[in-house]
């Protein structure tokens, strides 16, 4: 049988996806520029695709 769900409030997933956020900054896993590029590289392809 699969675990139920944690039940979160929006305000309690928020923080902890920032702690994750701070988490993988600080491990050096999180670049915001290789973020940017993969952001503008996904519209980029979705875009080009529904036209």
């Amino acid at each position: 049988m699969p675990k139920a769900k944690k039940k979160e409030t929006p305000l309690e997933q928020a923080r902890r996806f920032q702690a994750e956020v701070e988490r993988l900054a600080a491990a050096g896993e999180l670049s915001p520029t290789e973020a940017e590029a993969a952001l503008d590289k996904l519209v980029r392809l979705s875009s080009e695709n529904a036209g």
